[in-house]
């Protein structure tokens, strides 16, 4: 069984091992190690984030990662915790119509993982969370040239502003010049659920 829960310091090693692997790896279709290099984040950063109250950050934790008849396609049967998935948001204060944002990211699933739904219900349980706060909307930006990405994300309610930001890293990890980040939203339902624009 599958179970989401606020992150502790004991998860830090292996937040950034998850991390690593999803974004600086070779087995999962997230990966960016085509588009940067060096690694996608450290202890001392996501440290900083559970320190954070403005920050969120969930993990999904279950046994193994092999296939189960309930479409999760991970088998619980070993007894040892793991954590298979993460993503954090930030609280950002209202703007100046009153609208409060909040950031999504560090959004990262196993790669061994990967494909059986699991990212979806850590994004739809952070919406649910940050709509009852009273968040109206959630932000994420995505590397540009990623367009199953980008893909991934409208499944999911997600629309482009047009806005486009700097990379925020050194650009000289960059193995493609002049890469940005493109700016997404997601605007909220008092339950989570994206309000999606009338045909």
């Amino acid at each position: 069984m599958i179970s989401l829960r606020p992150a502790a310091d004991t998860d830090v090693p292996r937040v950034v091992e998850l991390v690593q692997a999803a974004y600086r790896g070779r087995g999962g279709w997230t990966t960016e190690a085509h588009l940067v290099d060096g690694h996608r984040t450290d202890a001392a950063e996501v440290r900083a984030m559970l320190a954070d109250p403005a920050v969120t950050l969930l993990v999904a934790t279950g046994g193994g990662n092999g296939a189960d008849d309930r479409g999760t396609g991970l088998d619980c049967a070993s007894a040892a915790e793991r954590v298979l998935g993460c993503c954090y948001t930030r609280r950002e204060a209202p703007d100046e119509h009153g609208a409060v944002r909040a950031e999504l990211g560090l959004f990262a699933v196993d790669p061994a993982a990967q494909g059986a739904g699991l990212g979806g219900r850590l994004l739809e349980a952070q919406a649910a969370s940050l709509a009852a706060d009273g968040v109206d909307v959630l932000m994420i930006q995505v590397l540009q040239s990623r367009p199953e990405l980008h893909s991934w994300y409208e499944r999911h309610g997600f629309v482009r502003t047009g806005q486009a930001v700097p990379f925020p890293g050194d650009p000289a990890r960059l193995k493609v010049g002049g890469l940005g980040m493109d700016v997404m939203e997601r605007p909220l339902h008092a339950d989570g659920r994206a309000v999606r624009p009338s045909a």
